[in-house]
């Protein structure tokens, strides 16, 4: 869990009155042309609450949401953060691992929209109505669960006060949207996945490494602000990436 102290809270509630302002209303700041390259997919909210029809493939249709919002950074001025989980390693799927709120649609929610937004209220206590909706990435199918992932992005004007569901979060993450612009934050290393070894590219912050579906989700998101000379990094993320070989070390 995040553990914020009440001066860190104290702190980011001083930002956020000008938060809006600073993180990219006014500039061509990362905010700023996230919106712009959002807006030019000409998404509007007809097509992101529309009622989603079964995958043709026969995958289990799911929907994340990446939230966007202030906080104080380390130079003491309000930064874009994003929130992560840590799930408990009592669910049946993808348990222990670092995910993004979000989970299977149900037809009670109307929309894939609805299904992250619910999804986030009842993972993190946070309230769709504090929102803005931005829009929507590319899905992502994970392969091993045969899940396909639609992320959505949102905006909150202040920091969300967390409150974290126990039977599904053990831990809060959050992350500043510049350690995913960093492209030094990208490391690879050899794991072993089902008994078998493989080269497993993720992303560091702090003791983290976010890695599978959600960290190509999250690269997607930072191929949207990142020019095309340094995207091959990114493309690093994606199954199947032809990886440097390894040296002898």
């Amino acid at each position: 869990m995040s553990g914020d102290s009440s001066e860190q809270d104290a702190g980011d509630e001083c930002a956020q009155a000008g938060a809006v302002r600073d993180l990219g209303a006014d500039g061509h700041t990362p905010l700023q042309r996230l919106r712009e390259a959002l807006d030019q997919r000409g998404l509007g909210p007809s097509d992101l609450e529309r009622v989603p029809e079964p995958d043709p493939k026969g995958r289990t249709l799911a929907a994340v949401l990446i939230l966007l919002y202030p906080r104080l950074g380390a130079s003491d001025a309000p930064e874009p953060y994003l929130v992560l989980t840590r799930r408990t390693e009592a669910l049946a799927r993808h348990s222990g691992q670092i995910s993004l709120p979000g989970g299977r649609f149900d037809p009670g929610d109307r929309s894939l929209l609805g299904t992250a937004l619910r999804e986030t209220h009842e993972e993190l206590g946070v309230d769709p109505a504090e929102l803005t909706i931005w829009g929507r990435l590319e899905p992502e199918w994970i392969v091993v669960s045969h899940y396909l992932v639609s992320p959505f992005i949102a905006y909150a004007p202040r920091r969300p006060d967390f409150r974290p569901a126990p039977s599904e979060v053990a831990e809060v993450i959050e992350v500043p949207l510049a350690v995913l612009l960093d492209p030094t934050t990208l490391a690879e290393e050899i794991w072993e996945i089902q008994g078998v070894e493989r080269q497993v590219v993720f992303y560091r912050h702090e003791e983290h490494k976010i890695w599978g579906a959600t960290a190509r989700v999250l690269g997607k998101l930072v191929a949207l602000l990142t020019p095309e000379s340094a995207q091959h990094a990114i493309a690093r993320l994606e199954p199947g990436a032809v990886l440097p070989e390894r040296q002898p070390g």
